[in-house]
């Protein structure tokens, strides 16, 4: 229709079997860690007393073993993040999903030429795939607006990005969480018994 394709199937493929499955394990983990955040907001084996430390408070240190991240906010927080995960997969395999198997050109003889070549199905299985075929390659169009009218775009994309992985130094003292995960899983298991 006018030179584009109206409707075209979407292959799917060992790629989108892997990607998707990713999906499932996210969403999964977010619910999780909400579900675990509501349940033991209150008392849990590690911490008896939650109830009497407020809806957040800090970590208590050597005394219970470092605990870290099992206050009722921290799991707000971990599921926020983990959303924000889920979410950045589905755009990223959208983005390259398209690019690669649906967008692009047609020529008068009827061959569709897409985006990036077609590299989804080969290259995704991979992280490096991901790194390389997906964000390095198309990381000029940032790096060259720096040098444009469009730098401000570029500094703002990249102050986003820095902020993001800054915040990531908030998650690495989640010892006290999965503590007391794996003793609030053993504790349910011996009630089964």
């Amino acid at each position: 229709v006018g030179g584009k394709v109206a409707l075209l199937p979407i292959p799917l493929g060992t790629a989108d079997f892997l990607v998707h499955h990713i999906h499932a394990f996210t969403i999964h983990v977010t619910v999780l860690i909400l579900l675990k955040g509501v349940l033991f907001a209150r008392s849990s084996r590690l911490i008896p007393d939650k109830a009497n430390l407020g809806f957040r408070f800090p970590c208590d240190g050597p005394g219970r073993g470092g605990t870290c991240q099992v206050s009722a906010w921290d799991h707000v927080f971990l599921g926020l993040f983990w959303m924000y995960n889920a979410i950045s997969v589905v755009i990223f395999h959208f983005s390259w999903k398209m690019q690669s198997d649906v967008w692009g050109s047609i020529s008068d003889q009827g061959v569709v030429t897409h985006i990036t070549g077609g590299n989804f199905a080969q290259s995704s299985i991979t992280i490096n795939g991901w790194l390389r075929d997906f964000l390095w390659a198309q990381a000029s169009q940032v790096i060259q607006s720096y040098g444009s009218s469009l730098s401000a775009y570029g500094l703002f994309f990249l102050g986003a990005h820095f902020v993001w992985a800054f915040s990531l130094m908030f998650l690495f003292s989640g010892r006290g969480y999965w503590q007391e995960l794996i003793e609030s899983i053993v504790w349910a298991h011996n009630k089964l018994k």
